[in-house]
C-alpha cells in the first residue's frame, strides 16, 4: 500500500466509524423489527416472506401497494416484507429458505450459483442498470470514466457492482490501479462524498440519488453523475428472485406472487403520491420528498425496454462476461439457469 493510500484510509476510518455507529442506531430505531403493514389478509392465506435487500424505500413501493390494496390477498398470499443487508447476503438467505422471494441483482445470483446456490431471477424491475458514479460539481468535473483516474472512489461494501468496476474501467481505457476503490458502510457513503472524504461515490437511481442531492443541497453544493450504462455496462439491475425448489414445487405460487407484485408496481407508477402515502403508513419516518423521487425513478427504470419485465439471455450473459473479466466465475456454465421468464405476466397490468 502506498503512503498516500495508507494515509487516506487512516484519515477515513476514525470519523467514519463514529458516523457508522450513529447511523446504525438511527436506522435501527427507525426501521428495526417488523413494522406494521396494512395488509388485507385473506382467510387461510399462505404467508410468504419477501427480502427487500436493504432498508424500506421508494423502490419497494409496489410491494406495499400490493399488500395494502389486497392484491396479494386476492391471490391467497400474506406477504411479509422484511429489510435486507445487501445483495450477496440476500442471495444466501434466499438460498437457505429464510425467504420465499427477494429483490436481488443478477450479479449476486451468479456469484451465489457459482458457490452451489440454487436461486434465480424470475422478473425484472430495474431494466436499466441504475448505478453510476456521483461527484460534487464544485470540486470535480467528471464526464467520462477517464476522469476518475487519481480519485478516491467510495461505495458500499455490499455493492456487487464493485466487482465489475475494474473490468468497466479497463473497457473504457482506464487503468484500475489509478482509481482508489474504498469500501464503506453503506450508511455513510452519501456523507463521505458531500463532506469531501472521498472524491466520487457509487449512486443509484431509485435509491441513493435522492439522498445525495438532499445532503448536497444542505451543504450548499450540487451533485453530478455519470451512468455506468452510458459507458458500456449494459446489464440489468435488481429484480425478483426465488429458489429453484419453489419454482419446481409451487409454480402456481411464483406466478401468483409476480402477478400481484407487478400490479402493485403498475399502480405506484400511475399514482406515485398514492404509493407514497401507502408506504409511509408502514414506515412513517421515511422522508416524503426522497421516497416519492425513488418511486418515480423506479417507475422510469421499469419502463425501459418498452416496459417489459422479461430478461433477455444476451443481457444476462453480459453480467457473467463482466464478472469473468474481473477474475470471477472461472469456468461458470450456469448462465441459462440465472433467470426464467416463465412466470412474468404478459401484457399491460390492470
Amino acid at each position: 500500500m502506498t503512503p498516500r493510500a495508507a494515509f487516506s484510509r487512516h484519515a477515513l476510518i476514525a470519523p467514519l466509524l463514529v458516523v457508522a455507529a450513529i447511523a446504525v442506531l438511527t436506522l435501527w430505531s427507525a426501521f428495526g423489527g417488523n413494522a406494521p403493514q396494512a395488509a388485507k389478509q385473506a382467510e387461510g392465506a399462505r404467508t410468504v416472506r419477501f427480502n427487500m435487500a436493504w432498508l424500506p424505500q421508494g423502490s419497494m413501493a409496489g410491494i406495499f401497494v400490493a399488500i395494502d390494496k389486497g392484491y396479494f390477498a386476492d391471490a391467497g398470499l400474506n406477504v411479509e416484507a422484511v429489510r435486507g443487508f445487501g445483495g450477496m447476503r440476500t442471495a444466501n438467505e434466499l438460498d437457505q429458505g429464510m425467504f420465499e422471494f427477494a429483490y436481488i441483482d443478477p450479479l449476486s445470483v451468479a456469484l451465489s450459483r457459482a458457490k452451489g446456490g440454487k436461486v434465480r431471477m424470475i422478473g425484472g424491475i430495474n431494466m436499466r442498470l441504475p448505478a453510476g458514479a456521483c461527484f460534487v460539481k464544485e470540486r470535480h468535473r467528471i464526464s467520462a470514466p477517464a476522469d476518475l483516474a487519481g480519485l478516491r472512489f467510495g461505495a458500499g461494501q455490499s455493492s456487487m457492482i464493485q466487482s465489475l468496476l475494474p473490468a468497466w474501467l479497463k473497457d473504457n481505457g482506464v487503468d484500475p490501479a489509478r482509481v482508489e476503490q474504498i469500501q464503506l458502510d453503506p450508511a455513510i457513503v452519501v456523507s463521505s462524498l458531500v463532506e469531501g472524504r472521498i472524491d466520487a461515490a457509487e449512486c443509484w437511481l431509485g435509491n441513493s440519488m435522492a439522498l445525495f442531492d438532499k445532503a448536497a443541497k444542505a451543504k450548499g453544493v450540487s451533485i453530478g453523475r455519470i451512468a455506468y450504462a452510458d459507458f458500456g455496462l449494459d446489464v440489468y439491475g435488481s429484480g425478483f428472485a426465488t429458489q429453484d425448489a419453489l419454482i419446481e414445487k409451487r409454480p402456481d405460487l411464483v406466478r401468483a406472487f409476480l402477478k400481484a407484485a407487478y400490479r402493485g408496481y403498475a399502480d405506484a407508477a400511475r399514482d406515485p403520491k398514492g404509493a407514497l402515502a401507502i408506504i409511509r403508513k408502514a414506515y412513517p419516518l421515511l422522508d416524503e420528498a426522497v421516497t416519492e423521487r425513488q418511486i418515480r425513478e423506479t417507475a422510469d427504470l421499469m419502463a425501459a425496454e418498452g416496459g417489459s419485465h422479461r430478461l433477455t439471455p444476451e443481457k444476462v450473459a453480459r453480467t457473467v462476461t463482466y464478472l469473468q473479466a474481473s477474475g470471477q466465475l472461472r469456468g461458470f456454465d450456469q448462465t441459462p439457469q440465472l433467470f426464467t421468464n416463465a412466470f412474468v405476466p404478459m401484457g399491460n397490468q390492470p
